[in-house]
């Protein structure tokens, strides 16, 4: 278990677009104290895709190491964001006097293995070219044994276009494997395409 610092960043890249205003002071510190208000014109015509541009860049680049959590790239992140809030005048919410706000996290890292068996031979399967394979249980330990496979299409379940990959199938206690993304059903008039009226054509539904 370790402790990670929460911010929330699409909120804050936004807010620092507004860095290049003043500390607020006078009516600007009024609006703040009064978020049911309109934000006054000033606010918004600072808030420019120049500066949005220009934090994303900072936030995007690779000295930031895609910002994740436990990473020096989250670091940096916590205390660009920080920097901004400060330069913005805004003061720090914690009861401890800061920006950010220690929370639980955990981390599963397992090592899984997984064999297949056909017609009583079994194969082994190679971790991450063969298969990858996670769970969201925090437990020591997850074990699937002698677990029978069924194919189950694209596992849709869809009365709307007479569609059900279910029927007639018994899965209880078994594995299903299925396709992903939505069945790719040709449209009649231009088979090259997909069918609009089923699956919403393209979309992911």
């Amino acid at each position: 278990m370790c402790r990670l610092r929460i911010t929330l960043l699409a909120a804050a890249v936004v807010a620092s677009a507004c860095a290049t205003l003043p500390p607020p002071t006078g009516p600007l510190s009024t609006f703040a104290s009064t978020a049911a208000s309109p934000p006054p014109r000033a606010v918004l015509d600072s808030i420019t895709a120049a500066d949005l541009l220009r934090h994303i860049e900072v936030l995007a680049s690779d000295k930031f190491e895609g910002r994740a959590p436990g990473t020096a790239g989250e670091d940096l992140t916590v205390a660009y964001l920080t920097e901004q809030f400060r330069h913005m005048g805004l003061k720090p919410g914690n009861p401890d006097g800061s920006y950010v706000q220690d929370v639980p996290l955990v981390g599963i890292d397992g090592t899984p293995t997984m064999s297949l068996a056909v017609g009583g031979k079994a194969m082994q399967l190679e971790y991450r070219k063969d298969f990858v394979a996670t769970t969201a249980r925090f437990v020591p330990r997850v074990d699937v044994k002698k677990s029978e496979l069924v194919f189950v299409g694209y596992g849709v379940q869809a009365p709307e276009y007479d569609w059900d990959d279910y029927k007639g199938l018994d899965v209880k206690g078994k594995t299903l494997v299925m396709l992903i993304n939505d069945p790719a059903i040709p449209d009649p008039k231009h088979p090259d395409q997909l069918d609009p009226q089923m699956f919403r054509g393209k979309a992911m539904t």
